[in-house]
């Protein structure tokens, strides 16, 4: 017999359940050319749709399988998009987030939408999650997906977001572009070369890298990882433009004031 499988969304983010007799349709062209196998991933897919008017920014996501021995096993996941918020969507896979009729379909452990377009071996490594999941739902008698909180381009946050987790994550993203961005700009208004303002970064991701390579990683290197994640995509963003285009770029897109969330 089929595991039960309960959807829930949140005010103006709506779910639609693998089960849906629709739900192929709406997935295929989201999916593009590895759909015929990233369906085999249900029940561990959903599509999420913003039937709001405004952009979501960053949402979480719940995956919890109910066993017959009555113990249930939790999967909490993010998708964030600061770029939004800081106006550097230059550089990023999706420049508009989670925009307002947009959708995006999530699988359980797997980052999957866009990703057909941006990885050619994307499909080759899929199998490995089919295992996974039946082993997850072996004896399984309920599946439960749900959003567990989500935060809108004016900074409102709704849904229980447990432990606060995924206020406290986008906003350390969030922090980290724009300390980087604020340091930037303000090593070029004070004269400095492109190269003179983007040395503090280059250094940090050199060290990184080292760090890296001589394996001396501690659990405690996680709090930096928001900051290596902000410092590659500034240094995308160089790549992508001229030294002369790019004081004038950042200083009229790059957001440099607070982003203040807001529960409701």
């Amino acid at each position: 017999m089929p595991v039960p499988i309960h959807v829930h969304g949140l005010d103006g983010l709506t779910l639609l359940s693998p089960t849906e007799p629709t739900f192929d349709t709406v997935a295929t062209p989201l999916l593009g050319r590895v759909a015929e196998l990233a369906l085999r991933l249900k029940p561990f897919l959903v599509i999420v749709s913003n039937v709001s008017q405004q952009t979501v920014v960053s949402f979480a996501k719940k995956w919890c399988v109910t066993h017959a021995s009555g113990q249930s096993t939790t999967f909490r996941e993010q998708v964030s998009f600061p770029h939004v918020v800081c106006g550097d969507a230059r550089v990023c896979r999706d420049p508009a987030g989670l925009a307002p009729g947009a959708r995006r379909i999530e699988a359980n452990g797997v980052a999957i939408h866009g990703w057909k377009d941006v990885d050619p071996y994307f499909d080759q490594f899929l199998p490995q999650f089919f295992d996974q999941n039946d082993r997850l739902l072996a004896n399984a008698t309920d599946l439960r997906i749900e959003l567990n909180a989500a935060i809108f381009e004016d900074g409102t946050l709704i849904g229980a977001d447990d432990e606060s987790r995924l206020r406290e994550t986008f906003s350390t993203a969030v922090e980290a572009k724009q300390e980087w961005y604020r340091g930037i700009i303000a090593a070029l208004d004070a004269g400095r070369s492109v190269d003179e303002a983007f040395e503090p970064l280059e250094r940090f991701l050199n060290e990184w890298n080292a760090r890296l390579k001589s394996r001396k990683w501690s659990s405690d290197d996680q709090r930096d990882i928001s900051k290596r994640e902000a410092a590659g995509e500034a240094r995308r963003w160089r790549g992508q433009v001229s030294d002369d285009e790019l004081p004038r770029l950042l200083r009229e897109s790059i957001r440099l004031e607070p982003f203040v969330i807001r529960p409701v």
